[in-house]
């Protein structure tokens, strides 16, 4: 009840269920497009061959074979000449109907005796005349050829629809060829009065058993011929080379027994049959519920459609029943195999960079069945140690700190990129490991030709909380707070208060806030020193609690670091930003939209940063990254490589914060950067320091040759706006230029004023 409540509800969908439903749509369109190529009926083999195999069908006994193809006149006589032979055995034997193979070419000889032959028999004949391809200028496409004229006869066509692998699927009647309708000969020969336009072959009969007599059998052989009374006669040729037909448990055979095959069915009834199109449907109603679900039930409901459509007319087909699955089947393979390479890209989502240890977000997964209490070590100065060693060092420090921690516990440790370290392990041997561990980790390590004092505090979870982005928020809490103990050793129930009740639930609010729209951009404008003319908007991420009102970044950016959750988050403002850019997309202002430098390096950022942005129905020429908190770039070569990569694309790129930390000099020369920003502290600075000034004229000179633009952050006052003015800088941000606002509220001061074209502040 409360499922079937919650597909009805008009909630909105979460980013993950939407990527499963873009996924279901992609995998839908896919099968359909391999339906046009026949693949689903090539999937439909399987039940029909395991059904011949488990069960037989007796045939009627009305029909028999006269075969032509063979005997000891084979050599000296035409194929019509051989029909007419047969026509006469059948005829005297007193056959109810004849039915004959028209395969003779139109220049046979024995034309003439088979008219003859005809003429003087009283029993009903049939001819069914091949199919066949035409290109002339009187007519191009499929015909029946007609062979030649014979007054008095029924005529029909040879038709079955077969598959490239040779396999005839079903058998049709009646059908039009050049606009004209002919009947089947498989129906003729059935005497069947109603027949379905197209019926499924029922392959339970088998070829072997159909009786077939070849020209010497029956010349001049009564008791042979008297099997002819009462029945419908077929005169056709089975040489091998029109063994052409794949057919189950008989396999190869040759094109006639098909239709004879099909004249069975049609005479002992056609099989019930469930079209294509249901099994198609059911899957993706069946794949839509599953992509709602959690992730057990999801699994279980994946499990469960795939059994049901392989079992289910793997069962049915021995009994008659056809259910053609092959296109449901289609849908879940195509799926299947897109939720696999998004498994994936989640694993190695699931991989800290830089060591391979699993990150956060595998402890967050391996929560609920992991074994024991969740323990945090917190290293001391983690940031500025790895900020001391070179690059190729840091990830053989990274992997002995988590050998170091691994003795006498956990042999998995989950790291992310902060200094912290996981494991799980039974409280009372956790408390004794830890104070073994503070002894152990206050040895040196020694990495390259380094050696290295570090500390680790400890925080430890003793007290049961369910969710595991709480458990891990909490656990991240204790391990900070210990860093400031002389036991460096903090537990996560000497927690108390409202505050950190809240950190507590923040991590695990974060999707919900991102679903319900709560995470929110609010929009700063970029303007002219001299004028206030609006150049540029950088978008912030806001987050309006229902409970604590609106949150300043600072206070949740970092625990949401922390648990490895900013990439998701990063995510959502790219999306946020894109729909802005596509708004104010006529003024030519673009949308600046911070990004972690923590991001930068890896593997999959370009990819991640330009899905997202289409995602959200954005242009790369209207989107600015801007890069923040420059001094922790793990990979400043590969960061370097990805900016890049994204400036081709049509992304512009800006430094953030420049003057602050290491966000100075060496990276604006190593990262390829379209924009520059001063920091605010640089304006306070330039109120009473010669210094600061002559550094800010100077970068302003800078990137002007350097064809880039320079904005200045923090002007709060007209002091700093004159300031900035006569040291040449002509763009600026901050509260006296604009506050950060809706975008309705953003747009409509758009609107109030003349906005000048970028190009007139800037070579790009």
């Amino acid at each position: 009840m409360k499922f079937g409540l919650r597909l009805l509800s008009a909630r909105r969908a979460s980013s993950q269920e939407l990527v499963r439903l873009y996924q279901l749509a992609a995998s839908a369109v896919a099968a359909f497009i391999l339906g046009l190529a026949a693949l689903p009926h090539l999937i439909d083999h399987a039940p029909r061959w395991f059904g011949s195999a488990m069960m037989v069908e007796p045939i009627s006994g009305q029909i028999v074979l006269i075969d032509t193809g063979s005997g000891q006149n084979f050599s000296d006589e035409s194929v019509a000449e051989r029909q007419a032979q047969a026509v006469r055995i059948a005829s005297k034997a007193g056959a109810e109907a004849i039915f004959i193979e028209g395969q003779f070419a139109e220049s046979d000889p024995g034309i003439s005796a088979l008219a003859n032959a005809i003429s003087a028999t009283s029993t009903p004949v049939t001819i069914g005349w091949p199919l066949a391809y035409t290109a002339d200028e009187n007519y191009i496409g499929v015909r029946v050829d007609r062979r030649a004229s014979f007054p008095d006869v029924t005529e029909t066509a040879q038709a079955n629809r077969q598959l490239m692998t040779g396999f005839v699927r079903e058998a049709e009647s009646p059908i039009t060829v050049a606009g004209k309708r002919w009947s089947s000969f498989s129906a003729a020969i059935s005497g069947v009065d109603y027949v379905p336009g197209v019926f499924p072959i029922d392959y339970r009969h088998r070829a072997s058993d159909l009786k077939v007599y070849s020209i010497d059998d029956l010349a001049g052989r009564s008791k042979m011929t008297a099997q002819l009374r009462g029945k419908r006669v077929v005169i056709a040729s089975i040489t091998s080379l029109q063994r052409n037909a794949l057919v189950p448990r008989d396999w190869r055979v040759p094109i006639i027994f098909v239709d004879l095959l099909a004249a069975e069915t049609l005479i002992s009834g056609v099989p019930f049959r469930v079209p294509t199109e249901i099994g198609y449907f059911f899957a993706i109603i069946m794949l839509y519920i599953a992509a709602l679900l959690p992730r057990r039930m999801r699994r279980k409901t994946y499990a469960a459609t795939a059994g049901l459509m392989i079992a289910v007319p793997l069962f049915v087909a021995p009994f008659g029943p056809i259910i053609n699955s092959g296109a449901g089947l289609c849908v879940l393979f195509v799926y299947g195999g897109l939720r696999l390479r998004s498994g994936l890209r989640e694993r190695a989502a699931g991989v800290e960079r830089l060591s391979g240890l699993p990150n956060f977000h595998s402890l967050e997964d391996d929560f609920t069945a992991s074994k024991g209490r969740l323990i945090i070590a917190k290293v001391e100065n983690y940031e500025e140690i790895l900020a001391s060693l070179e690059s190729t060092h840091h990830a053989d420090f990274v992997k002995q700190i988590a050998q170091r921690l691994s003795i006498g516990g956990s042999t998995q440790i989950y790291t992310d990129t902060t200094g912290h370290f996981a494991w799980f392990d039974e409280l009372e041997h956790a408390k004794s490991h830890v104070a073994g561990l503070l002894a152990l980790t206050s040895a040196p390590i020694v990495t390259g030709d380094r050696t290295l004092d570090f500390n680790c505090a400890f925080g430890l979870l003793d007290c049961t909380i369910d969710k595991p982005r709480q458990a891990i928020s909490a656990t991240i809490v204790a391990a900070d707070r210990a860093a400031s103990r002389p036991t460096h050793i903090s537990y996560v129930s000497e927690q108390d208060g409202f505050d950190a009740n809240w950190q507590l639930s923040l991590l695990a609010s974060l999707g919900d806030a991102m679903e319900r729209e709560q995470i929110y951009l609010a929009f700063q404008p970029q303007c002219r020193l001299a004028d206030n003319r609006i150049i540029g908007v950088e978008a912030l991420v806001r987050w309006r609690h229902p409970e604590r009102g609106v949150i300043s970044p600072s206070q949740f950016i970092p625990q949401i670091e922390r648990a490895g959750r900013l990439k998701p988050l990063t995510a959502h403002t790219l999306r946020l930003a894109a729909r802005a850019a596509d708004r104010i997309l006529s003024t030519g202002i673009r949308v600046s939209v911070n990004v972690s430098a923590t991001l930068v390096a890896d593997d999959d950022f370009v990819p991640f940063v330009h899905e997202n942005i289409l995602a959200g129905g954005g242009r790369p020429s209207a989107i600015t990254i801007e890069i923040t908190e420059t001094a922790r770039t793990p990979d400043i070569e590969r960061a370097a490589r990805n900016l890049e990569k994204l400036r081709s694309i049509g992304y512009h790129i800006a430094l953030d914060d420049f003057g602050t930390g290491e966000a100075n000099l060496s990276l604006l020369v190593a990262l390829p950067c379209d924009e520059l920003k001063i920091d605010r502290s640089f304006v306070i600075l330039s109120q009473h320091s010669d210094r600061a000034r002559m550094v800010i004229g100077a970068l302003e000179k800078t990137t002007s040759m350097a064809d880039m633009r320079l904005i200045v952050e923090g002007i709060e006052t007209e002091d700093d706006r004159n300031t900035m003015l006569d040291l040449g800088c002509e763009l600026g941000q901050g509260y006296l230029l604009g506050k950060p606002q809706l975008l309705t509220q953003f747009i409509h001061l758009l609107g109030s004023q003349v906005v000048d074209e970028p190009t007139k502040l800037t070579l790009y």
